[in-house]
């Protein structure tokens, strides 16, 4: 039986709710694994780390059902930067962890490790063999003027941003050693992602 964790005071936890799904076909926050949205796995998780929770989403209308408080992206079409960037000009604290909709299994001892690395960071995040993954990552307010900068210039890769920014990493091995498996990145942008998540899931729950 998993522990209940200390909640996290000075992080707000942030799901990011503004992808069009062009490759799932419908809107793949909604879809339901186990009979429950994904993205309602997502907040669960969240909930029972932080006091304060954050949905960024420019449909608000379609996740009242979550009881989250709802913020708009500033910069219109800017994708998951821009989110990240309106999440810490809202953000109760000096710090958020941020991640997205599609992420069902992400990992509450994981999250509270990447939560509370030492040292004068601007964004602490998992960079696995295969990059970052910055959706799964804890960025403080210090990071907000360099993506501000970034957005207006019309620049919209996060990768390009974090190169501007003092980052804390953790590795591949470091991540395993708390999850046991990188299940927990896992993200669904296809139905057979979702069809593979199925029995990861239940092992996870």
């Amino acid at each position: 039986m998993q522990r209940a964790p200390s909640p996290i005071t000075a992080t707000t936890g942030v799901i990011l709710a503004g992808g069009a799904s062009s490759r799932f076909g419908s809107n793949k926050a909604l879809a339901l694994l186990h009979g429950k949205a994904i993205i309602q796995h997502v907040a669960d998780t969240l909930e029972a780390i932080f006091p304060h929770h954050l949905l960024v989403t420019n449909s608000p209308e379609t996740y009242e059902f979550l009881g989250w408080e709802m913020v708009g992206d500033i910069y219109s079409g800017g994708g998951p930067l821009a989110g990240i960037h309106t999440a810490l000009h809202h953000i109760i604290g000096a710090q958020a962890f941020i991640t997205a909709c599609d992420m069902p299994l992400i990992n509450q001892d994981l999250i509270s490790f990447l939560c509370k690395r030492p040292g004068a960071w601007d964004v602490a995040l998992p960079w696995l063999e295969m990059g970052p993954e910055p959706l799964y990552g804890v960025y403080r307010k210090s990071a907000l003027a360099v993506i501000e900068k970034e957005l207006s210039q019309k620049q919209r890769k996060i990768r390009l941003a974090l190169a501007k920014l003092s980052l804390h990493t953790i590795s591949g091995n470091e991540a395993l050693a708390i999850t046991g498996d990188l299940a927990t990145f896992h993200n669904i942008n296809r139905l057979q992602d979702l069809a593979l998540l199925q029995p990861l899931e239940k092992s996870h729950g």
